[in-house]
């Protein structure tokens, strides 16, 4: 009996080494590509921002969270040496940050005084974070869990951020201000951060991760129930750059 159930053994041993590699490899690495997906998806629409000077009914608002999210996130996994998600969070702060000074410009001035004040909350929280985390915090534990505190934090109201213009679309039953690619990556994405985080048994990663599918899948609803519908062209000059066209700066 001795040799059927070594076989066995080996069998389970294998099991489990492809669900340690599924769990935590292979599922944060797919993260980190959908993770570059999701950051990107605004992109195209930024462009277009950007050639027609005008930011029509995009939210500008979640880029900002892209920066803060991404930021409070490096700083977790900097932390805690886990190369997912430094890796999964380096090129969001890169490209929140362009796409953020991309739509500042073209934005009225609502916009922008709403999008300075998120962006300055954010840094004044994040930059307190980092100077008790180096000050004042010397088991690298407790500075773990201060950094993850952070981190969900600004996750959800990065996830939360699209559902910001939640009772405009009620009001206008149109889902226009609601970009259904980050919804659907914030979705897919979430779902394989979870299962990373319940395999290396961190909560911070796993939970609010779950919320953030949760909160794609609302998205993903109001996008169905009330389609988008085409917005009037705005009128000429009613919206002026910070910088004239052909304008530069030194």
């Amino acid at each position: 009996m001795a040799p059927w159930r070594t076989l066995l053994d080996d069998d389970d041993d294998d099991k489990l080494d492809f669900e340690e590699l599924l769990l935590k490899h292979i599922a944060p690495g797919l993260g980190c590509i959908i993770a570059f997906l999701m950051f990107v998806s605004p992109l195209k629409t930024v462009l277009q921002v950007r050639a027609n000077k005008h930011l029509g009914d995009f939210n500008p608002l979640p880029l900002v969270a892209i920066i803060a999210n991404c930021t409070g996130w490096l700083l977790y996994g900097c932390i805690n040496a886990d190369v997912y998600v430094i890796c999964a969070n380096e090129p969001g702060l890169l490209l929140g940050v362009f796409m953020t000074v991309s739509c500042y410009g073209f934005a009225d001035p609502r916009a922008r005084d709403f999008m300075l004040k998120a962006l300055m909350f954010f840094t004044v929280v994040l930059s307190s974070v980092g100077i008790v985390i180096a000050l004042f915090i010397e088991d690298d534990e407790k500075a773990s869990k201060l950094a993850g505190y952070t981190a969900v934090f600004i996750l959800l109201c990065y996830y939360s951020a699209p559902l910001s213009t939640m009772a405009e679309v009620l009001r206008t039953r149109s889902s226009a201000s609601l970009f259904w690619p980050i919804s659907i990556m914030n979705t897919i994405n979430g779902l394989l951060w979870v299962a990373y985080g319940t395999a290396v048994h961190d909560a911070f990663i796993a939970v609010p991760n779950a919320i953030g599918a949760a909160f794609g899948v609302i998205q993903i609803i109001l996008i169905n129930v009330y389609p988008a519908k085409k917005p009037p062209p705005p009128p000429a000059g009613d919206v002026e750059p910070l910088l004239a066209e052909g304008a530069h700066v030194a």
